[in-house]
């Protein structure tokens, strides 16, 4: 079985995502820098969605020999959408800048999902509304940042 996760997010992530780097930065009230223009568009997928799409694969028989797109095509947003929203759902007072983006990237990764709903049932539940709030927390705890504000 292959899954191919598309941007996971959530406590306990390790490493340099936007979402991740975007949610430290916002709890913290610093600048929060845009890459390009932040016309990028991504699904996020917050790791409690990806860990039930592995569970499923390794229950259903359908799964052998399958490879599937694991993403949550409703939570669909560009780089400065997601931003926006982190800053209103934390109540940040971030700024935001944007800067030269100096690597190419690509402008549009949304999963599609229809092989893993149909042969597993996978259906993501969680949305950014509830997901960021949770993935915040964390961060605050481990970066001893009073929260919630």
């Amino acid at each position: 079985v292959v899954l191919r996760p598309f941007n996971v997010y959530g406590p306990g992530q390790v490493g340099e995502g936007a979402l991740s780097t975007f949610i430290q930065r916002a709890i913290r009230n610093e600048e929060i820098q845009i890459h390009g223009n932040g016309s990028q568009i991504r699904a996020w997928l917050y790791i409690d969605d990806m860990v039930d799409a592995v569970l499923l694969a390794l229950d259903h028989p359908a799964a052998i020999a399958q490879s599937f797109n694991i993403g949550n095509p409703r939570a669909v947003t560009t780089i400065h959408g997601l931003v926006n929203t982190v800053l209103r759902i934390l109540k940040s007072r971030s700024s935001v800048a944007f800067v030269r983006k100096d690597y190419a990237d690509i402008e549009l990764r949304v999963p599609d999902v229809s092989k893993a709903q149909r042969l597993l049932g996978y259906e993501a539940k969680w949305d950014l509304e509830d997901a960021i709030p949770k993935t915040a927390e964390y961060y605050a705890r481990i970066l001893n940042v009073p929260w919630p504000r």
